[in-house]
């Protein structure tokens, strides 16, 4: 790749790494906030994967293609995989509100 697409590039590879972390790490370890504070998390977590994709050039459409099966695949994991998780659509809902 040339080195203009890697720099558009690595924000999304590092920010979707992080993402994923975050989501799929065990809960129970950050601390507990207001009510919803979750829904305004996944927003903001999905509203930086989004500029960051959008900022690689990925196309609006698949952008929002690509981040809504994204975040219905972190809430089946959270719900299946994860440690102390639970997979939600209303989490989902306020991943695509990020978007």
């Amino acid at each position: 790749m040339p080195a203009l697409t890697w720099r558009r590039t690595l924000p999304l590879v590092v920010v979707t790494i992080v993402v994923t972390a975050m989501l799929l790490s065990p809960g129970g370890t950050a601390p507990e906030g207001p009510p919803h504070t979750d829904k305004v998390t996944h927003a903001l977590f999905f509203a930086a994967l989004a500029y960051c994709s959008r900022y690689a050039r990925i196309p609006a459409a698949w952008t929002i293609v690509w981040l809504a099966a994204y975040g219905a695949v972190t809430e089946i994991l959270q719900a299946t995989v994860a440690v102390r998780r639970s997979g939600s659509v209303w989490d989902w809902c306020a991943d695509l509100v990020g978007v």
